[in-house]
């Protein structure tokens, strides 16, 4: 198998696995096997080498539009993670908030008595 067929067979898992709607309990395991394809296809990729034939081409050209959808799902992917984050960010300040709710309350009117 060549490098570029290579290359693209494993674009192509990868558009296939981004391709499915992600469940946010097997997010961290769908992560991962990303990790783990998009450093295989890094490997592939620094393999090859020109000059390409017409069919190697054709694949390159469609590698092409399959990095900008593969770019655009891993957007959607950091998207959900960071709105997850900044839920679980004001689910905590409202637990603190309701654990002690005086917490932040200034004392800035006080009065002192002169008064023997």
């Amino acid at each position: 198998m060549s490098s570029v067929a290579e290359v693209h067979t494993l674009t192509g898992q990868l558009l296939g696995l981004l391709s499915k709607p992600i469940e946010q309990e097997e997010r961290d395991t769908v992560i991962e096997l990303m990790d783990k394809m998009l450093n295989e296809r890094e490997a592939a990729i620094s393999k090859m080498e020109p000059p390409f034939s017409n069919d190697e081409q054709k694949q390159l050209q469609e590698l092409n539009v399959w990095n900008k959808l593969i770019i655009q799902k891993m957007v959607i992917v950091k998207s959900g993670i960071q709105r997850d984050m900044h839920q679980l960010r004001k689910t905590k300040a409202g637990a603190d908030k309701y654990v002690n709710p005086y917490q932040s309350v200034q004392a800035d009117g006080m009065f002192y008595d002169k008064r023997k």
